[in-house]
């Protein structure tokens, strides 16, 4: 249509974009409020869900001014800018977003659409295949990038007539289908192309994840997708409503009421109904809602502290930037800056007399809980780990560094073990995994090993308090882990389905928000899990692009997970719980970045620093900010929660010890010794103190010993050319031995599975070996060979696997710590055990006796001991015999055999005679 005058058209371009602005809030506001509460974890009141209708109602009405008056303002500056370039005539014609009347049952701007939309994509694809084959093809930067950026330049000329080209064909399509569709033309009509498009937008996103698990976190989420959907049609229908009908103009009094009516919805949710912290954090997820949220905090945010009045946010200065929930109390002050209600005072926290150093008595409350742990996140990768002083200069965890400023920060934090599988039921419990934890082993492949009910866990000691408990999680693990013991609410929901490209934190900061609103006014505890930083890591471009090389891409994972810890503790903060809740954070082990020949992304395998050094922080309101050095091991966190919330724990043993003293008095353990273990591929065990570094390979009886203070990344072995009777060797093994004497050695078959192995090995009187061995001893006589056998029942048969028995007799105590090999090979008519060892020998592994459990230098005086070997039997094997020997390694070297040998292999000691095939056969006697 045409208007009088350019301010006429002005005038109706702006009631067209209130029209289309009212489309748009009317159908975001239903999508968005079934889209939240279906996206909703956990419980909801129906007090809740009423409110709810409150806030979306109020803050669509808040969406639809914004929106109404961003469309005005750029369909009125369209006009302007045509009557600045094309004279009135052309500024009196049609606006945006007012349809072209039919021409051929078309409207003659959507071909035109169609065409520019199929000719960027088409140039886009071109574009991008084009730039990964110069990637692949030029090593330069600089001339890759000049390549791609001429061949860009070549798109951008013909983009215009390809697109001209394309419009014809659309337009005839369009056409020739008018007849057909009438309105439902997609190349002819607004309406079906807008319902087209939505379909396109929110199929493709979806594929795109499927197809290409990366781009995941480049895409909104599924919600934002739908409202940005849902807004867009909303407005065509309200463009094509204005162009209907148009809007007639109310009467004063009615559109008094209205503007009233709607003041007092708005007033009465922003102040009371939208402050409820369950109705607030329905729409904790990154939704429309959220976005609208953070307009309204922009808005009321006079002192741009980030902290807003409206929506239960507890900013008591609003005219005051250093005055705000997050911010960190000055001691005897007189003033409070982290709003909580009071002062931060020192006065009444002194060193008190005696060893004991209780909770003081202004910490003696009944506190809230959140743990969280982190998974793969090495100390040193973190900003307060001095990442961002390192040569990378990279600020990895900003959020993480605002916490520490205001905690308690341990920085020498070694995990109990290198992998998730052993190190979360360790801190969960303050047991090692290893010894110490009852397991239910029959699982399947790739899956851990489940807590049994006997242990005890965090939750279940919280329980002993009257706490509500809940677990949120994000890991298959967690699907039938025995985690749930004494949870309240358990919810694994985001792990439910293995996805090695699967992005959490955003949804596990959603969760934990959702369950933490729903628990105000009664005392909770919370264990979260974030997964992202564990391998395989994702790229982040939205956050951080440190580049697409596997390192780079670990630190934006930790990136990424810390802007969503960020975003937890400034919601946090806004709760009225805040000033009650203890926040308790650490990760359960590091990953290699190739050090050490541990490949990259790998962890559980090693027992060296970037495996082991984690962070834990322990965050008390009001309490003062402290760095605690010296070893300690995060199995102090379930000793410390429990002595914070004042739960007798008496009849209950743990592996760590409380950190009250440091967390109140600064009390420093600069000697402690603490310990980790991995039994993947081999059973390690180390003993870590401030300055030390003792690794025990217990299957082959080696060490590794590292000066931390001067080799703090562990690449000097000292053990290599230090005594064992020198200072500190002598003092990290005294340490190491009485660990393991310990907890390795408890006789308890239930919680320790390393005893499960020593029983194995142990028997209760002398054997009866199926093949009596004479004259071979050991370690100066102080061990005799009694005899070799299979296990009853079985027998020696090619492409088979068998056990072979070896049965020794500890006749002292021994005082070598000796490794053991096996040998056997097939013995063909005639044929002599001391002949010369054929190639079709077979050995195993050269390891100390139960696979390093339970070495010679253990065995008590009178022992009787059964060996096993595990052999794999070639098929290739001929004769009815088998000869098998015994090599002997005693740390130092070979010992020659002193007893009969294969004539080409002297270190080894023929044991005996055994059938090949059935254990019914009669085989000829042996040596």
């Amino acid at each position: 249509m045409r208007y009088r005058s350019v301010s006429d058209g002005a005038i109706d371009d702006c009631k067209r974009a209130f029209t289309m602005a009212a489309g748009g809030a009317l159908l975001f506001a239903p999508v968005e409020y079934v889209g939240s509460l279906l996206g909703y974890e956990g419980p909801l009141s129906l007090g809740a869900k009423l409110r709810f209708v409150a806030l979306v109602a109020t803050l669509s009405l808040i969406a639809w001014l914004a929106i109404a008056i961003a469309t005005a303002v750029v369909t009125v500056a369209a006009r302007a800018l045509r009557a600045a370039l094309g004279g009135r005539a052309g500024a009196c014609g049609r606006g945006w977003f007012d349809a072209a009347p039919l021409a051929g049952g078309i409207r003659p701007g959507v071909p035109i659409v169609w065409a520019v939309v199929a000719t960027g994509g088409l140039l886009g694809l071109a574009l991008q295949r084009f730039a990964v084959w110069a990637g692949a093809e030029y090593k330069e930067p600089q001339l890759t990038a000049g390549v791609i950026a001429a061949v860009g330049l070549v798109a951008c000329a013909t983009a215009p007539r390809i697109a001209r080209a394309i419009a014809i064909g659309t337009r005839g399509a369009a056409v020739a289908l008018a007849p057909i569709l009438r309105f439902a033309n997609p190349l002819g009509r607004w309406r079906a192309t807008g319902v087209v498009f939505a379909a396109l937008v929110l199929g493709g996103s979806y594929l795109a994840g499927v197809i290409l698990p990366q781009s995941r976190s480049e895409l909104p989420s599924l919600q934002l997708r739908v409202d940005a959907v849902a807004i867009a049609l909303g407005m065509g229908l309200g463009a094509w409503l204005h162009a209907w009908r148009r809007p007639r103009r109310l009467k004063r009094p009615v559109v008094a009421g209205l503007a009233l009516g709607a003041w007092a919805l708005v007033t009465v949710t922003l102040v009371w109904w939208g402050a409820d912290p369950e109705t607030r954090y329905i729409v904790a997820s990154k939704s429309g809602l959220d976005r609208v949220i953070d307009l309204v905090r922009f808005a009321n945010d006079v002192d741009r502290d980030g902290y807003g009045s409206l929506l239960g946010e507890n900013d008591c200065a609003p005219f005051d930037s250093t005055i705000h929930p997050s911010a960190i109390d000055t001691p005897d002050d007189g003033i409070d800056q982290n709003c909580d209600g009071n002062d931060f005072s020192l006065k009444e926290i002194a060193m008190p007399t005696g060893s004991k150093l209780p909770v003081p008595a202004a910490f003696q409350k009944d506190w809230n809980f959140l743990l969280i742990t982190i998974d793969t996140v090495r100390y040193d990768h973190t900003t307060f780990g001095g990442y961002a002083k390192s040569p990378k200069a990279r600020n990895t965890t900003p959020n993480l560094q605002k916490l520490v400023d205001k905690s308690t920060s341990f920085t020498f934090v070694n995990a109990p073990s290198a992998g998730t599988m052993a190190s979360i039921p360790a801190i969960i419990t303050s047991k090692y995994f290893h010894s110490g934890i009852a397991l239910d082993e029959k699982v399947p492949p790739g899956s851990p090993p489940i807590l049994m009910p006997e242990n005890v866990t965090l939750p279940e000691i919280m329980k002993r308090n009257h706490y509500y408990t809940g677990v949120i999680a994000s890991h298959e693990y967690w699907n039938n882990w025995g985690m749930d013991q004494g949870v309240d609410e358990y919810d694994n929901s985001i792990g439910k389905v293995p996805d090695p490209f699967r992005i959490a934190a955003d949804k596990v900061t959603d969760r934990i928000l959702g369950f933490v609103s729903r628990q105000q006014g009664k005392k909770w505890f919370l264990w979260a899990h974030y997964i992202d930083p564990h391998g395989r890591y994702v790229a982040h471009p939205d956050v951080v692009d440190y580049g697409r090389e596997e390192p780079n891409l670990y630190d934006a994972e930790i990136q990424w997970t810390d802007q969503e810890i960020g975003r937890l503790l400034r919601e946090l903060d806004k709760l009225p719980s805040a000033a009650n809740t203890i926040i308790v954070i650490t990760s359960d082990h590091g990953d290699s970045m190739a050090e050490h020949n541990v490949p990259l992304g790998t962890h559980g395998t090693a027992l060296y620093r970037e495996l082991l050094h984690v962070p834990m922080i322990i965050y008390v309101p009001d309490n003062k900010p402290r760095l605690i050095n010296g070893a300690v091991s995060n199995l102090d966190i379930v000793p410390t929660i429990a002595e914070l919330a004042g739960i007798d724990v008496h009849d209950l043993q743990f592996e760590g010890r409380t950190e009250v003293p440091a967390l109140f008095y600064g009390k420093e353990d600069r000697e402690r010794i603490v310990f980790s273990e991995t039994n993947a591929p081999n059973r390690q065990r180390a003993a870590i103190s401030e300055k030390y570094k003792l690794i025990s390979y217990l299957t082959t009886n080696q060490f590794e010993l590292f000066d931390l203070t001067k080799d703090p990344w562990e690449h000097d072995n000292l053990a290599t050319r230090m005594a064992q009777t020198d200072e500190p060797y002598k003092h990290m093994k005294a340490a190491l031995d009485s660990w393991l004497q310990r907890v390795v050695y408890m006789a308890d078959p239930k919680f320790n599975q390393a005893y499960r192995a020593v029983a194995d090995l142990t028997l209760p009187g002398p054997p009866t070996p199926q093949v009596v061995t004479e004259g071979v001893t050991l370690d100066g006589g102080r061990i005799e060979v009694l005899g070799i056998g299979i296990e009853a029942g079985k027998s020696i048969e090619p492409k088979q696997k068998v056990d072979l028995h070896v049965y020794l007799h500890a006749l002292q105590q021994p005082v070598g710590a000796l490794r053991f090999e096996l040998a056997a090979w097939p013995l063909a008519d005639g044929g002599k055990p001391t002949d010369p060892l054929p190639p079709s020998v077979v050995r195993s592994t050269l390891r100390a006796t139960a696979e390093g459990v339970y070495p010679t230098t253990r065995w008590g005086a009178g022992q009787y001991i059964r060996e096993r070997f595990h052999l794999a039997i070639p098929a290739d094997w001929k004769g009815d015999r088998v000869a098998v020997g015994l090599v002997i390694h005693d740390g130092k070297g070979y010992v020659k055999a002193t007893t009969p040998a294969p004539s080409n292999e002297p270190n080894t000691a023929i044991l005996g005679v055994l059938p090949l095939g059935t254990v019914g056969s009669n085989p000829k006697p042996g040596p």
